[in-house]
């Protein structure tokens, strides 16, 4: 499956940019993920309080940390992988706290030569406790079959 990352000039360390402009994909089958966030994907309603505090506790790198693991599964139950991300949607309460943490974190999981394509929206989510939520689009070749 062709997947072309697309920079307007070419991507530079000095410009530390967490993400690509762009991907041209061809030949692929997207998956499209909900918004994810440090929340397990399946959870109880109405929430357990002690299940709950847990979501919730370490602050904003914690919550980043079980937001991509929380994608990562949701991936992975479509036979995907963290590499077959394209795009990133992410809503943050705070942008200008937790950016740079993001960042790093970016970093880590995708590298800095081709990293997804991403846009960042300072917006309150669905739980005031909740500081980040992420919505993932990953493509796999045509000829993929649902493990």
């Amino acid at each position: 499956m062709p997947k072309f990352p697309i920079h307007p000039i070419p991507m530079r360390p000095e410009y530390k940019s967490p993400f690509s402009a762009g991907y041209a994909i061809e030949k692929c089958r997207l998956i499209l993920l909900s918004g994810c966030g440090p929340v397990p994907i399946y959870h109880k309603h109405p929430h357990d309080p002690v299940e709950e505090a847990k979501w919730f506790d370490g602050g904003i790198e914690q919550q980043i940390r079980a937001t991509f693991e929380n994608i990562r599964i949701g991936l992975k139950a479509a036979g995907a992988e963290m590499k077959d991300i394209c795009r990133l949607l992410i809503f943050m309460n705070d942008v200008t706290a937790g950016q740079d943490i993001l960042n790093e974190i970016t970093y880590e999981i995708f590298g800095r030569e081709n990293p997804p394509a991403r846009t960042l929206i300072e917006a309150k989510n669905a739980h005031p406790k909740m500081l980040i939520e992420i919505e993932a689009t990953a493509a796999v070749p045509l000829d993929w079959v649902k493990p």
